[in-house]
């Protein structure tokens, strides 16, 4: 029974409510480089370099897509005149659940209503699926990301949104989880009287059992010196008599 109640102790200990900022989620993502590997795209990117300063292509994308692996021969095929200028966050939707459930999230930011692959973002333009002509907007899109003095980064403005929303919603959370609180410390604080009642409980019987115990024995000494007492007795007055006799 005790260690039932510990248990339930420890259990609530652990589901108290807290107050915890949401941790930034790691994705799988691939360079341009890495994805040009795992499409099997030859390529020489020696002279290709990234750098804080180029456009983010943001690529959501499904391993051995056709029409991916086309833009990525494209991308392959301008590095040499635009690769200063870019480089490639790619994320891959179809092995990757998390990338894809990330990938209708900034569709919906967007407002894009992606439902195929590749989707292409590149500051506040995105494409959806690739074709040969879409080549002079993509260029355009690089270019105008790259010589903007205030950047657009759709993961940057999901993050800004997504904290404002946090704190506009704190006030009511805070006091839900005060509600919260209050309730798992009186559950806390309940069971662990009851505990201590039970504790003591056993504890008492225990001592009673001991004392009870004790005062048998106590009897059963008193009893025995009382016969011995008598026997004694008994002796001293048969000896009186013998004398008297005599």
């Amino acid at each position: 029974m005790k260690k039932k109640i510990i248990g339930l102790l420890l259990l609530l200990s652990l589901i108290m409510p807290f107050s915890t900022l949401a941790a930034t989620k790691k994705y799988n993502t691939l360079n341009l480089e890495k994805a040009l590997e795992q499409e099997e795209i030859e390529h020489d990117l020696s002279n290709y370099k990234e750098d804080d300063k180029q456009a983010v292509i943001y690529l959501f994308r499904g391993k051995g897509c056709g029409y991916c692996r086309n833009f990525l021969t494209f991308l392959n095929s301008i590095v040499d005149e635009y690769g200063k200028y870019f480089k490639v966050v790619s994320y891959e939707v179809w092995y990757d659940q998390d990338n894809g459930t990330l990938m209708q999230e900034v569709s919906d930011f967007l407002g894009a209503n992606a439902t195929g692959v590749p989707f292409i973002v590149i500051g506040d333009k995105y494409f959806k699926g690739y074709g040969e002509s879409y080549a002079d907007s993509i260029k355009e899109a690089i270019m105008d990301q790259y010589n903007s003095k205030d950047k657009y980064d759709v993961m940057d403005e999901m993050a800004k949104a997504k904290k404002a929303e946090e704190k506009a919603n704190k006030g009511t959370n805070t006091s839900v989880n005060t509600i919260l609180i209050i309730v798992c410390n009186f559950i806390l604080i309940s069971a662990a009287t009851i505990t201590i009642l039970i504790v003591s409980k056993q504890h008492n019987v225990l001592l009673n059992n001991k004392i009870d115990e004790l005062e048998t024995k106590i009897n059963s000494m008193k009893q025995t010196e009382k016969v011995n007492v008598k026997k004694e007795d008994n002796k001293v007055k048969d000896k009186k008599k013998k004398n008297t006799k005599e």
